[in-house]
């Protein structure tokens, strides 16, 4: 019995198993099957569709309408008149308790239909209602494009920054085509000879430090006679252009109205040839002449003498100015410095990073009021006493990061020390001594000057330092 048991084991012994299968092999990425004619048919003629305007301007009508004429005034009393005198490619302008609404547009300026005159005057009322400010005006654009033509923005780039720029906000500065004219030997710094300034060049020139508030109207006024563009705000010039190539003519003729992200109001909006638009500049306040000035601030106050940027940073401690987290808001001198001059004070700091810091012949009223993530540039020149937490020490020129700067590396700053800081200009050169030893000298090839950069103002980043014995007189000749 047992063998039997054997053999039926045998005959039923288990069935051959499967053939194993393989994977198929692999074929790659095969591309996906695209639209077919008629898909294509329907893309483009949804395209055209949304595009239609756009595209009937640019190819049907060629130079923009005419529905406006010269000279032009307009209250935004009625609300037909958005669409009988302007023209937009976006952005839901609209009239609204007899103000026209610029209501986040995102750079889609409201072209007025009427060409203007080579010279020109635009005066208008405006307010931003939100913080961010970055009121805009484009003007000599051809009517469609933004950025075609000159973009005047007031507080733009987190409400930082005002501009006029030649068909590019961004684009680099008047300042540095002046440089380098300079450094290339040109006479008199003629930018359209040296070849540097050409038909088609982007530039800008702009000012720092003055914020859009938000609820608050300004009145603008912005003209132009022959080459030279000037922008006025409540009477007082805030930048101006001088554009050896002025745009004009067809398809450089327009005004538009413009904004990005805020809530902007127009009102009261006058256009016409600047003699026929009576305008009087807005008086200042008389300003001493350059001159010598000292300070010991051995007092409680600071006084009517200086101009404080950032009040909660700033304060006199034991007959010495403190500063303690200025955020480069500097405490101005309010009279003007001597072109020529040498400038002396007491510095020091208890803390081992350094970081002291002046400006020399800026503006007198410029500070960074921009994301603090963000560099600053500086109206004047920047004197920096062992920055980047006491590994490097530079005279710098508006900028504190470009390469243009002089630079000294290495531990500067001895925490507890009276370090005695003596800057002297002469010309475009700057020379710095520190404890009594040439320390650092920037040579400007294209030195700033002028009514706008002749002021001194302590400044700081984080750390507390203190200044004391400040003493201005003007160089020898």
């Amino acid at each position: 019995m047992g063998q039997a048991r054997r053999k039926e084991k045998q005959d039923q012994s288990p069935t051959e198993p499967a053939p194993r299968q393989e994977p198929p092999a692999s074929t790659g990425w095969v591309k996906p099957n695209g639209l077919t004619r008629k898909g294509w048919a329907v893309l483009v003629g949804l395209i055209l569709v949304v595009q239609f305007p756009l595209i009937h301007y640019a190819l049907v009508r060629g130079q923009a309408d005419v529905t406006a004429k010269m000279p032009y005034t307009q209250d935004f009393s009625d609300p037909g008149v958005v669409q009988r005198d302007f023209f937009s490619t976006g952005g839901y302008w609209r009239v609204t308790q007899g103000e026209l609404l610029s209501p986040g547009v995102k750079n889609n300026p409201l072209w007025l239909q009427a060409p203007l005159p080579d010279d020109v005057a635009v005066e208008f009322d405006v307010r931003s209602e939100l913080p961010a400010g970055d009121i805009r005006l484009e003007l000599f654009g051809n009517g469609v494009d933004p950025s075609s033509g000159y973009i005047l923005v007031q507080g733009g780039w987190n409400n930082s920054t005002s501009v006029i720029a030649r068909r590019d906000m961004n684009a680099q500065s008047l300042d540095v085509l002046k440089r380098r004219a300079a450094r290339s030997g040109v006479d008199d710094l003629d930018l359209k000879a040296s070849g540097l300034f050409k038909k088609d060049t982007k530039v800008r020139v702009e000012a720092r430090g003055q914020q859009v508030q938000a609820g608050r109207t300004y009145h603008w006024r912005v003209e132009r006679r022959g080459t030279l563009l000037r922008w006025f705000v409540d009477g007082e010039l805030l930048l101006e252009l001088d554009d050896p190539y002025p745009l004009k003519g067809p398809g450089q003729d327009r005004l538009g109205l413009s904004g990005f992200e805020s809530q902007i109001f127009f009102d009261n909006l006058r256009v016409d040839a600047p003699d026929r638009l009576p305008f009087t500049p807005a008086a200042r306040a008389p300003t001493p002449p350059p001159g010598p000035f000292e300070d010991d601030f051995n007092r409680d106050t600071l006084g009517d003498a200086w101009n404080v940027t950032n009040p909660s940073a700033t304060k006199l401690v034991d007959g010495a100015l403190v500063v303690e987290l200025m955020h480069n808001r500097p405490v101005w001198l309010k009279q003007p410095i001597p072109t020529h001059a040498v400038i002396e004070f007491d510095a020091w700091t208890d803390n081992p990073e350094g970081d002291i810091k002046v400006e020399v012949w800026g503006d007198g009223r410029s500070f960074y009021a921009g994301d603090l993530r963000l560099q600053y540039t500086a109206t004047g020149y920047v004197i920096i006493f062992g920055g980047w937490r006491n590994t490097q020490s530079a005279i710098a020129r508006q900028n504190e990061h470009t390469n243009d700067r002089a630079v000294r590396d290495g531990a500067a700053v001895v925490a507890g020390k009276r370090h005695h800081i003596k800057i002297t200009r002469n010309g475009g050169t700057i020379a710095w001594e520190l404890d009594g030893q040439p320390y650092l000298t920037l040579k400007d090839p294209v030195p700033l000057e002028g009514p706008r950069n002749q002021y001194f103002g302590f400044s700081g980043w984080k750390n507390r330092v203190h200044f004391d014995n400040l003493k201005i007189v003007p160089l020898a000749p």
